[in-house]
């Protein structure tokens, strides 16, 4: 059987990891380069040697996002509530802003 893997964020000053938090979601970064650029500016980091974006590895947590980030959605079979990050969202919560990163 294959050993579930912890997701770390990649906010500086975060530390949260989905095995401590698993009611926190852990959203990869976007694909596109501009929305990514974003993502990169947003959370203060710079690619580099230091860091390196990595599909399915890299990751930024729910505690940085605002709630208008997100879209509700029912999944009809089960009626759950399904939340997804607008395809627009920033990270804007932040571990440095006054109450940034504290849901």
């Amino acid at each position: 059987m294959a050993q579930a893997t912890s997701k770390a964020c990649s906010v500086p000053g975060c530390c949260c990891y989905s095995q401590k938090q698993p009611y926190l979601s852990f959203h990869s970064f976007p694909v596109d380069g501009e929305g990514r650029r974003r993502w990169v500016q947003a959370i203060r980091r710079e690619e580099g040697p230091d860091f390196t974006i990595k599909t399915g590895s890299t990751y930024v947590c729910s505690r940085h996002f605002t709630l208008d980030d997100y879209v509700l959605g029912m999944n009809s079979p089960f009626s759950i509530t399904i939340r997804r990050l607008r395809p627009d969202a920033v990270p804007s919560l932040s571990c440095w802003h006054e109450g940034g990163g504290t849901r």
